[in-house]
């Protein structure tokens, strides 16, 4: 039987989508992989951004002939302590002041309901979600304990998780500059020249993604509690470290920390402070801090703001945090390297396409000498 002529449109169309369900088929299981041993594929992961981004400490430490295995483990635990901070700085301003806090978003939330029927919303509906705040307002911050309690069930795979982490981040800080080398001997020598310079490429991206991330969330912070420190807003420390937390989750992490500081402000000091700290928060956030990142970031990652947020949206849904965080510099690190392996073949196919030198024709008798 003769088979019918497919034609080209078609069959071109027939292997792109083969291809794209064969990525979106490796990306599903790449996922599912890090979702189930993610109490240690997700702490990894953080080391080997975190070991991108710190690496040029160590290497400060041993131009002051201090050793690369010294240096990385003072770099260990002043990153400890630093995380440790943050964790005490939050959960003691939620423990010490959460009554405080559950009082001012009760307060918040019954004036957004009065607002809100006096448009004609049905009384049932407000009713309804006026009985859900107060519940869980009701606890204050003694139910975020029993919460963090509830979840002591999962510490051991946490405790592991990080534990190999801390390891991998001290080796990969360590070894870095013999990482190269070692890469270059297990492959052949075309396959080592591209492979390091992909993954230099790499770590230059997240490197001067995440570097940039911090100095901006540190900026949105100061500014912010600054401006709520002024207001006498509650809760100054908690919105500061929120607000730079947040910076790290683009778009999203700004908008919550945002509302915090204006709900705060609507409990303690009504409408016209909760204006006030809406405006603050909206020149920083829209007028600032592009200045700031412009500058400290540049345009080098080449990211449209609507992939980033669709890069936020994806990591959330496959990873939670870590993929809010994680989903945008990521994105930033793949399209980079798509730029430069395009770049290379460019180049390459350029070199292949130049003609030969010319060569004398070994017949042709040579010129006599002058």
């Amino acid at each position: 039987m003769d088979t019918l002529p497919v034609p080209a449109w078609l069959a071109r169309i027939g292997v792109a989508s083969w291809l794209i369900l064969g990525v979106l088929g490796l990306g599903a299981v790449v996922v599912l992989g890090i979702s189930t041993f993610s109490a240690i594929a997700i702490p990894v992961i953080f080391s080997a951004v975190a070991a991108a981004v710190f690496v040029p400490l160590v290497d400060i430490f041993e131009r002051w002939r201090i050793p690369r295995g010294l240096g990385s483990l003072v770099e260990i635990l002043v990153i400890i302590g630093g995380l440790a901070l943050i964790v005490a700085l939050i959960t003691n301003a939620v423990i010490d002041q959460g009554d405080v806090l559950a009082a001012a978003f009760t307060t918040a939330f019954g004036d957004l309901l009065a607002w809100l029927a006096d448009l004609g919303i049905d009384e049932g509906l407000l009713d309804q979600a006026r009985e859900a705040v107060a519940s869980v307002a009701s606890s204050g911050g003694g139910g975020l304990v029993s919460s963090a309690a509830g979840a002591a069930s999962s510490a051991a795979a946490f405790v592991i998780g990080t534990f190999f982490g801390l390891v991998f981040l001290y080796f990969r800080m360590r070894d870095a500059p013999k990482l190269p080398t070692w890469i270059g001997s297990q492959l052949a020598p075309g396959q080592a020249t591209e492979v390091v310079s992909v993954s230099q490429s790499a770590v230059t991206v997240i490197r001067r993604y995440f570097t940039g991330r911090a100095v901006v969330a540190l900026f949105d912070a100061i500014v912010i509690s600054a401006g709520a420190a002024v207001l006498q807003i509650p809760l100054v420390p908690a919105i500061a470290v929120l607000t730079f937390v947040g910076g790290f989750v683009p778009y999203l992490g700004a908008v919550v920390a945002g509302t915090l500081a204006v709900v705060l402000g609507l409990a303690s000091g009504g409408f016209t402070t909760a204006l006030i700290m809406l405006a603050i928060v909206l020149a920083t956030q829209n007028v600032l801090e592009p200045l700031v990142e412009a500058r400290v970031i540049g345009q080098s990652l080449g990211l449209h703001p609507m992939l980033v947020i669709i890069a936020t949206t994806i990591g959330g849904i496959a990873a939670g945090f870590s993929g809010l965080i994680l989903g945008a510099p990521i994105t930033a690190t793949v399209v980079r390297v798509r730029n430069d392996l395009r770049s290379r073949t460019a180049a390459e196919t350029l070199d292949d396409d130049e003609p030969p030198p010319d060569r004398p024709d070994p017949d042709e008798p040579e010129p006599a000498a002058v």
